[in-house]
């Protein structure tokens, strides 16, 4: 009988233990998948711009929320058939196993934050923007950065840099001095859909008038806020669990 006291895993406090850790471990799983989700569509909707602005510590951060949470998930159903099965080495590995889960989760998003200090205070996006536009677009050495560009005027319906800098930028370009005449004063990608022929030779109306520069940084801005918060709030819910696992392990008596 004495294994079913209060102090016990049958009794009121273990039972309580393992419902609260089975809550706690459904939340933090939940909040792992929306960082799983997040990253895997930061990775591939945002990773080919890390063309322009190299070396990227965004594509690092999408990179840490896709294999840090697909671990954690992983941990934490593992922890489930642990606790229900009454495995305390399991469970004590679990506990372990979401601590350093947890310094990584809140690493990836302090990560995201220095990014974003970054963007803002030290790194020149639009002079990177601006010089891989006039010196490297449409080189054959520099595939991934072409690419990246003409994603990046289609998907924000952009073209040129900033200021001074909008659609004729494209005139001062080695891709335009090495074009073969009859010259396209515009790329493809810079283009209203179904206008390309008018706007190869700038005509009003033919091809996006807004900047890519101020477009890029927002959304980058407002991503890797998302992301770090995520990963913040992620790291948190994981030690929950793990605590009131460990708990539970200490009440169950073999």
């Amino acid at each position: 009988m004495s294994s079913f006291n209060r102090w016990s895993a049958y009794g009121s406090i273990g039972r309580l233990t393992r419902i609260l850790f089975l809550s706690t471990d459904m939340l933090s799983i939940m909040f792992l998948i929306a960082v799983f989700v997040y990253g895997c569509w930061l990775n591939h909707n945002r990773a080919q711009y890390a063309e322009l602005l190299a070396p990227s510590l965004y594509v690092d951060v999408s990179r840490i929320m896709i294999i840090v949470s697909l671990i954690a998930i992983i941990n934490g159903i593992i922890a489930v058939y642990s606790v229900l099965k009454e495995l305390r080495c399991l469970i004590y590995s679990f506990a372990t196993a979401s601590f350093i889960l947890f310094v990584m989760l809140l690493m990836g998003g302090v990560m995201g934050f220095v990014f974003s200090q970054k963007l803002v205070h030290q790194i020149p996006l639009d002079l990177k923007m601006l010089t891989s536009l006039r010196e490297l677009y449409g080189s054959p050495d520099n595939l991934g950065l072409t690419g990246a560009w003409d994603d990046l005027q289609r998907n924000f319906q952009c073209c040129g840099v900033n200021g001074t800098n909008d659609h004729t930028v494209w005139k001062t370009s080695k891709w335009y001095m090495h074009h073969k005449a009859p010259k396209n004063t515009l790329p493809d990608s810079c283009c209203v859909p179904g206008s390309e022929e008018a706007c190869h030779q700038s005509e009003p109306g033919s091809f996006y008038t807004d900047t890519c520069y101020m477009l890029l940084r927002t959304d980058l801005l407002t991503v890797m806020h998302v992301a770090a918060w995520l990963l913040i709030v992620a790291s948190i819910s994981i030690l929950l669990p793990a605590l009131f696992a460990a708990v539970h392990a200490r009440l169950i008596q073999k």
